[in-house]
């Protein structure tokens, strides 16, 4: 069945946060064994304060186990027809690793979480996702990269006796570069302590952040052409200017929440080709985009084991084809996660030194 996209904007799934008690429990238990696996000695200089309200912990190797329903997926629409297209994963595991300078992450979608195993219905779907971070005094910078293979779609328009409530598209296929950079007006706010707990927030601090988000992507349906067929590739670049206020309230010495709520704008600009069998088009489009966003999060955060929940809603509005009706996007996301610090081993610790000396 041939789709002709004339719109590409992504769009966050929505989950019921019952699967944060599935997983966490084994979460837990999982990070309980990470530092029987790893030995070291740790510095003197390993928990050093930056101030009365940061904590540092860059000298101590964490790892960070997570869980979240943060999934890509776009609307498409053509016509009379209008469809969300979606991978076929529910869930996706995140592992974080962060040593000194070194910060990364990687995500993908095992089978064995909740929503990840009907194939049959809905085809196979391939996800992967590296991200890393760069940390330097007041400015934050994120950049990730995302690969999705196979998507699915529920299908609206079959005919009972047909028994088939989804429609397939195994060859399309999704890649993105998305990046953010943060300026952090109050130095005694830590990003850190929440993004990827590398820093403790020891006393309640809040910031305002100037936040640039920019994102660059493709969707390409990649079918073998034939007379009777065609195909589109997306070519998409958006960027957003956004001011926050985010606060960390530290409850006691090991609990914290927090809360932020952030809103700009930006422009979307998008190229899309159109494929036939012996021709092809091009057509661009470009349009303003409006987002606010609302995050909030509950942990706790000893010198060794840290773990939490996270959660954020967002709403987008945006012109369609540069009409007059406009498009509202909406989502909840969240994230459930724990991890462990530990003194680094010694052949890790070396090697860095020879790096990048003290």
């Amino acid at each position: 069945m041939n789709i002709v996209f004339s719109l590409f904007r992504m769009k966050r799934m929505k989950h019921s946060l019952k699967y944060c008690f599935q997983i966490l429990p084994a979460i837990m238990l999982l990070t309980a064994f990470v530092p029987l696996a790893c030995t070291g000695q740790e510095t003197d200089s390993v928990l050093q304060t930056a101030n009365q309200y940061i904590e540092l912990h860059k000298e101590q190797l964490t790892l960070k186990f997570a869980v979240t329903n943060n999934i890509e997926s776009f609307s498409v629409h053509s016509g009379d027809l209008d469809y969300t297209l979606q991978p076929n994963t529910d869930l996706k595991m995140k592992l974080f690793f962060s040593y000194r300078f070194i910060l990364f992450s990687v995500a993908f979608a095992p089978r064995f979480l909740p929503g990840n195993n009907d194939n049959k219905e809905k085809g196979e779907s391939d996800i992967f996702e590296f991200a890393t971070t760069i940390n330097l005094q007041r400015w934050f910078q994120r950049l990730s990269y995302t690969k999705i293979s196979g998507f699915y779609s529920k299908n609206q328009y079959y005919l009972p006796e047909e028994n088939n409530r989804y429609l397939i598209f195994p060859e399309l296929q999704y890649k993105g570069f998305t990046g953010y950079t943060i300026y952090k007006v109050n130095p005694h706010y830590s990003i850190l302590a929440l993004e990827n707990q590398t820093e403790r927030q020891i006393r309640s601090a809040g910031s305002l952040l100037p936040i640039l988000g920019y994102r660059y992507y493709t969707i390409d349906n990649q079918i073998e052409l034939t007379e009777n067929t065609s195909s589109q590739k997306s070519n998409n670049f958006e960027f957003n200017l956004s001011l926050g206020y985010f606060y960390t309230l530290v409850i006691s010495k090991k609990l914290y929440a927090s809360a932020g709520l952030a809103g700009g704008g930006g422009m979307i600009y998008t190229k899309l080709l159109t494929r036939y069998y012996e021709e092809s088009y091009t057509s661009q489009n470009n349009a303003p985009i409006f987002r606010t966003e609302l995050s909030a999060g509950l942990g706790y955060n000893s010198k060794r084991f840290f773990a939490g929940v996270q959660t954020a809603g967002f709403l987008e509005r945006y012109n369609q084809n540069k009409a007059s009706n406009a498009i509202t996007h909406d989502g909840v996301n969240f994230q459930v996660f724990a991890g462990y610090r530990f003194g680094a081993p010694k052949v890790l610790s070396r090697n860095i030194d020879r790096l990048m000396p003290r």
